[in-house]
């Protein structure tokens, strides 16, 4: 077994640039995600986690294989690598939150990520965690399009998560709406605008139980997130990391 980590580490190191993995196996791919997350000082907290990351994103890397272009645009192992590192307490306790609750009545979680970018942690949530317990986990941002829209360049493109689902200008892609474990779902809102902020606690928080998940909230976005959470009581747990690098856990 040794010598065959051996092995896909010298063919890793002579293709170079980790974000043009062209040529790479899967295996190979793993291999170097897992060096390189478990060079970081909190694999020793979360080993179990920095283990099963790797083959989480390169469930990514099988999804959109075929889409280059796709590919390269949403995949950057510093970036990536980094939105991991940085969320790993959350998905820790998200983790032990949903697998430990016994739900009653059919009831399952809604995850609310907030100023969620591209999406990187929802995206690992959707592999990680038991498609039994959560509904849908929905990527709130100001810069998704409309779902009547086709994104444009101000926006952050949702072809990632829906594929041909939405509107999009390359009708050969295909459908990858489908193909997520618990579905992602995109919401166009602007935190700081308290007409989108009730639309967004009609639609999402009227159910429950929900999971409110802020991270990188810079200013009064944080404050949005607190305000959310005690507004509605059906949201049972926050995870907020503020820009200035404070963590915050809340459990009702």
């Amino acid at each position: 077994m040794v010598e065959d980590t051996d092995h896909q580490q010298t063919n890793i190191q002579s293709n170079g640039d980790v974000n043009n993995d062209v040529g790479w196996t899967d295996d190979e791919f793993e291999v170097f995600l897992k060096q390189e997350l478990f060079n970081d000082p909190l694999a020793k907290e979360y080993p179990e986690l920095f283990d099963i990351a790797p083959k989480l994103i390169c469930k990514w890397r099988q999804r959109y294989r075929g889409n280059k272009s796709l590919w390269k645009r949403l995949f950057d192992k510093d970036k990536v690598t980094k939105e991991f590192i940085e969320a790993v307490p959350f998905i820790d306790a998200i983790q032990k939150l949903v697998t430990n609750s016994e739900l009653k009545n059919g009831k399952k979680y809604t995850i609310i990520d907030l100023a969620c970018g591209r999406g990187y942690l929802s995206m690992i949530l959707s592999e990680l965690l038991p498609p039994d317990k959560v509904e849908k986990i929905v990527l709130v941002d100001k810069q998704w399009a409309m779902h009547n829209m086709t994104p444009t360049s101000q926006h952050i493109s949702w072809t990632h998560i829906y594929g041909s689902l939405k509107s999009c200008e390359d009708q050969s892609i295909p459908s990858y709406y489908e193909t997520w474990p618990i579905s992602l779902n995109t919401s166009c809102t602007n935190l700081k605008k308290s007409r989108e902020i009730k639309s967004l606690e009609k639609r999402l928080f009227s159910n429950g139980p929900v999971i409110l998940v802020a991270v990188h909230l810079c200013g009064t976005l944080s404050l949005k997130a607190v305000e959310l959470f005690n507004n509605n009581p059906k949201t049972k747990f926050l995870l907020l990391k503020p820009c200035w690098k404070v963590r915050v856990c809340v459990v009702l």
